[in-house]
């Protein structure tokens, strides 16, 4: 089903992909077995994709975004609800959710994003973006920022995290800021990092000269690094 002009969708379930290139009104939840556009969408509840989300336009939803397959986003998209994604996100644009973000095989944001809500998924989250995130981050191992986004002032953050951070693996933060806790097996906290909160260590920790821990580290053993299967978390 495809859409160049303007046009306005009740709610529906279709078996075909959705293609945008103009302008889309939804009114009430839409399904459909995939999701393109480089237009502009505006829904007014949730929209469910069996299978893969591209979205080089700009999509805004005041429900919630659901995707069986992988989502990529180098558009603008806003949604109100939340977003659970089984397969990876990857967002080279701007990104912003209202109730947390889940993607079951990854996440990796080298544009902007907004999270209010807590950032979950059972493999890598990647940041080398701008980002703020209002609540947990939880992943099998978390990267965060890069050097050459560091300004002249170290303590200027491109990461912000107010809340807790946990991965199950390995943790690198670079110019990031962190409200709460951070554990790991193996932690870098690299330049122009700060945490207010205590870091818990498995394995190995590095700390870098340019970096401020609010809290001496700690020594874990595996079974106190524990978290819980994350299937829990998808829908």
């Amino acid at each position: 089903m495809k859409f160049s002009g303007s046009a306005t969708l009740s709610a529906i379930k279709i078996n075909d992909i959705l293609e945008v290139s103009g302008s889309v009104k939804m009114k009430g939840d839409f399904e459909c077995d995939g999701f393109y556009s480089s237009g502009s969408l505006r829904g007014e509840g949730d929209l469910t994709v069996h299978g893969d989300l591209k979205n080089s336009g700009s999509v805004r939803l005041n429900g919630s975004l659901y995707v069986d397959g992988n989502s990529k986003i180098s558009g603008s998209t806003g949604i109100e609800g939340e977003i659970v994604v089984k397969g990876e996100l990857k967002n080279s644009g701007s990104l912003r959710t209202g109730k947390g973000l889940t993607a079951l095989e990854g996440v990796k944001i080298s544009g902007s994003a907004k999270i209010n809500g807590n950032l979950k998924s059972q493999d890598l989250i990647e940041i080398s973006g701008s980002s703020t995130i209002h609540g947990d981050v939880v992943g099998r191992e978390v990267l965060f920022g890069k050097e050459s986004l560091l300004s002249r002032s170290i303590y200027k953050h491109s990461t912000k995290i107010y809340g807790n951070l946990y991965a199950t693996e390995k943790v690198v933060l670079i110019g990031a800021l962190i409200e709460g806790d951070v554990k790991g097996t193996d932690v870098i906290i690299g330049k122009g990092t700060e945490v207010l909160g205590t870091v818990y260590y498995v394995d190995a920790i590095e700390i870098h000269e340019k970096a401020k821990l609010e809290n001496n580290p700690v020594k874990i053993t595996q079974a106190e690094l524990g978290l819980k299967n994350m299937n829990d978390n998808y829908k």
